[in-house]
């Protein structure tokens, strides 16, 4: 009887322990986990990242997804704490395809989806390397960024542009809510590159506009490009700008200065005051400030000032400072030349900082943002000794040195505690302070660039090396 009991025993603690054994988790029996991907195929391309994303549930409580691509050498798992139990989770995952990867290539991501009752579930997804990224790029021939469209001479608005693309263009749209302008182009045969060509009108009345350029590419996840170019239409000249660069050149490389603002303005009668730095230097008057077109103001044939792009240069005959004036309505100007009486700020770079006044030597150098090096602190100006301006030795009324410019950038040229300080405004102006507030931000492209401070005209000139 005795061994009958014990044998009884005995079996019970086997089915016992063998349950324990069958059920390693502790967690009892539940449904298999599902998943459900944003998409069933993925592009991507060598040396960039994309992000495999999906939603991922369990009756009972989620325990590990797994990330495979052997071939790229992934294989990322992401562990659930299971107290409490994770019922739900939004899988959000980068990889960057390694740059030695070919465009032709594609590959199998697997997911494998485990919860804590050990259901397992595997989902694959589709991925490309032939990925097309970039959204279509637009080109405006006119009009161009800060474009002038004088209404006493026409109210016509010429409307050109060129859109490219490599995976082809499905449309592009022009519009401008202010003159009821909303026209979509729907282009056939997925072209990879197109012209739009078309005149408005304007009303007679002055105003700015701003033009909304939009395209759209064809490729399966599609990119969108869009452009907004700014639009003066004026019955006068708001500005008017000199510029003594070759026809052709980019106006919108440099970060200040080119081309270079009035100083004066009665009526439609402005005054600049210029520095030729050479004998025979070539200038020209624009009605814009990013482009040769569509007003340019030089000479024709028989030296008469014109409103012409195919006009010749005025040339200053010789070197050093002259006081120009010109009127575009009347096509008339004058340029003399004159000597400076402003004060010189000679020997900056031995300068001296001493909290005594009277053993102080004038420095000059910066402090603002999107400048390497520089902050808003005048002994920062002293100590970072790159920042530092230097004499001309061609012409003592201006101030130059070399800046890495990171970004956009606002600047006041300084000494010790703002003395001397030219206060880096709008339009590359450079009041003296305690002249006018609010320094500008000017966009730039980071790299090097040459400065000029120019005292005696009171213009910071900054322009890419």
């Amino acid at each position: 009887m005795k061994k009958n009991v014990f044998l009884f025993f005995l079996a019970l603690f086997g089915i016992l322990f063998t349950g324990c054994q069958n059920n390693e988790s502790g967690f009892p029996s539940s449904d298999n986990p599902t998943v459900v991907v944003s998409t069933k195929e993925i592009y991507g391309a060598p040396s960039r990242k994309f992000e495999i994303k999906a939603a991922l549930a369990d009756d009972l409580g989620l325990k590990s997804v797994e990330i495979q691509i052997p071939e790229l050498s992934l294989d990322k798992t992401i562990s659930f704490a299971t107290d409490p139990l994770l019922e739900t989770y939004d899988l959000s995952y980068f990889f960057e395809v390694p740059a030695g990867r070919g465009t032709s290539e594609t590959f199998k991501i697997k997911l494998i989806i485990t919860d804590v009752s050990g259901n397992v579930v595997n989902e694959e997804i589709n991925l490309r390397l032939d990925g097309e990224f970039a959204a279509p790029s637009i080109t405006m021939i006119t009009p161009k960024e800060g474009a002038v469209i004088l209404l006493s001479t026409s109210n016509k608005m010429p409307v050109n542009f060129v859109v490219n693309d490599d995976s082809g263009i499905d449309y592009v749209q022009i519009k401008c809510t202010e003159l009821g302008i909303d026209e979509t182009v729907q282009l056939t045969g997925s072209p990879q590159s197109y012209t739009f060509n078309k005149t408005y009108t304007l009303p007679v009345t002055a105003a700015n506009y701003v033009l909304t350029i939009t395209a759209k590419d064809k490729f399966a996840i599609p990119n969108t490009g869009s452009l907004n170019v700014n639009v003066v239409a004026t019955n006068e000249y708001p500005a008017i700008y000199l510029c003594d660069q070759p026809k052709g050149t980019n106006l919108t490389t440099d970060a200040v200065g080119v081309p270079m603002y009035f100083h004066e303005k009665t009526g439609q009668d402005f005054e600049f005051k210029y520095y030729a730095d050479k004998d025979n230097k070539e200038i020209y008057f624009l009605g814009q400030e990013s482009d040769f077109a569509p007003h340019c103001f030089g000479l024709n044939a028989s030296g008469e000032l014109v409103d012409d792009v195919a006009s010749t240069a005025i040339v200053l005959p010789t070197k050093g400072y002259y006081k120009i004036k010109v009127n575009p309505n009347t096509l008339k100007y004058t340029a003399e030349k004159y000597t400076p009486t402003s004060k010189v700020w000679a020997d900056v770079a031995n300068g001296l900082w001493h909290d005594d006044a009277a053993q102080r030597k004038p420095f000059v150098s910066v402090c603002g943002g999107g400048i390497d090096g520089a902050n808003w602190d005048t002994w920062n100006a002293w100590v970072v000794t790159k920042l530092h301006l230097a004499n001309n030795a061609a012409n003592p009324y201006q101030l130059v040195g070399e800046y890495t410019l990171t970004g956009t950038m606002e600047a006041t040229f300084t000494g010790q505690w703002w003395d001397p300080s030219w206060r880096l405004i709008k339009n590359g102006i450079a009041t003296m302070s305690p002249g006018e507030n609010g320094n500008a931000k000017y966009a730039a492209a980071p790299g090097v660039y040459k400065v000029v401070l120019d005292t005696e005209l009171e213009r910071v000139f900054i322009t890419k090396k």
